[in-house]
């Protein structure tokens, strides 16, 4: 796959522009690092930065005959230029926005992008990680395009689909992504090992739910309508929905098994790097609660939600637990009292020199005790 990765004003000052908005990365350091991705991803990565924004469009436009998509921080053209946003919808690639802060969250100018409506997906506030995540899902459409469905009303409640050759009934890898309930982070952290699964035999559901303040709420039901929506569509996609099981990462991990134990439906649930201590959690990041944010509440205001929304006793479907020692995001004692609490009874394996995001990243050394743990489960 080609790939072209445009960056628009003020992007070549990287590294010493409002290096605590931005970091200190520099736009040398940022192309060295995609092109190692490149690399590992078997993919060609060009790459163009412009203060002018003729030349961006003109770099577009000619780009339709060279690549197979884009990546594009367009700077603050991204609030104003028209023009930019007729050119992505001219050649037609699939691309991707990309914001290093989240613009939401700036000056009020900034919170448009007249980019968003003809690019397949805009990441913001993840610094500059998100051009990294941008390739992925450039790639992952493009290998392995899946089938977009919405299984709920709301605008978050949508999920992506593919299934891997042969005629079924296939098994379901139901996907759950992390981020501590935050919207910024999206399904797309899931679309490697989306890609990655369905070529290993399993069908994958990549799914979307409910982020934000108070996302308690909804987030675990988003979760079982889901669910609900693999049963019901089982014989027009080949799906067996007897041979489905959860796979979460990290806060994904605690709606994983919540479903598991609640007997949501799933013949099982693998757990990434888990959250499975509310309260524990939240001691760790004091200073910016993503507990509280999932439920709409601090520990102090609101004690008896935060005891009903730990995880009690065993689950009612098989776990697994699959942790890096070295996570500093998710400790990984979290898992191993988890274990200790259900009595010993879940396998729990513990990865040296592992840290949070390996597990969902099919080309790391953790990601082969990850399908041992999903090809455990014997159905």
């Amino acid at each position: 796959m080609r790939i072209l990765v445009i960056n628009g004003p003020n992007l070549n000052l990287l590294g010493t522009r409002e290096p605590d908005i931005y970091g200190t990365a520099t736009l040398s350091d940022l192309e060295a690092q995609w092109q190692l991705k490149a690399d590992a991803i078997e993919a060609t990565i060009e790459t163009f930065q412009s203060n002018h924004e003729g030349s961006i469009v003109d770099a577009i436009g000619e780009g339709v005959a060279r690549y197979d998509g884009l990546v594009i921080n367009a700077g603050a053209l991204t609030h104003y230029s028209y023009a930019i946003g007729d050119a992505i919808a001219a050649v037609g690639l699939p691309t991707v926005e990309v914001h290093i802060s989240n613009i939401h969250e700036r000056e009020s100018w900034r919170h448009l992008s007249v980019l968003t409506d003809v690019c397949d997906l805009t990441i913001v506030g993840r610094g500059t990680d998100g051009y990294l995540h941008a390739i992925d899902h450039l790639v992952a459409i493009t290998s392995h395009p899946p089938i977009t469905a919405r299984y709920g009303s709301g605008s978050d409640t949508v999920l992506d689909l593919r299934t891997p050759s042969g005629d079924g009934p296939h098994r379901v890898a139901l996907l759950i992504h992390g981020g501590f309930w935050r919207e910024i982070w999206k399904r797309d952290l899931m679309d490697p090992i989306a890609v990655a699964l369905t070529n290993l035999g399993w069908a994958t559901v990549n799914v979307e739910y409910h982020r934000g303040d108070g996302s308690y709420a909804t987030a675990p039901r988003d979760i079982e309508s889901a669910i609900q929506w693999i049963s019901h569509n089982a014989v027009e996609h080949n799906l067996d929905p007897g041979r489905l099981v959860a796979i979460g990462h990290s806060a994904g991990g605690y709606l994983a098994l919540s479903v598991a134990h609640d007997d949501g439906g799933v013949s099982g649930a693998v757990a990434l790097c888990a959250v499975s201590n509310l309260l524990a959690t939240a001691e760790s990041h004091p200073d910016d609660d993503p507990v509280a944010l999932f439920l709409g509440a601090s520990r102090e205001d609101a004690p008896r939600l935060w005891d009903q929304a730990e995880l009690r006793g065993r689950p009612a479907a098989p776990v697994r637990l699959v942790h890096g020692i070295e996570d500093d995001v998710v400790h990984p004692s979290q898992t191993e009292a988890y274990v200790a609490l259900g009595g010993g009874t879940a396998p729990m394996t513990m990865i040296a020199d592992c840290g949070h995001m390996e597990l969902i990243d099919p080309s790391s050394r953790a990601w082969a005790e990850v399908v041992g743990a999903l090809e455990a489960f014997s159905f």
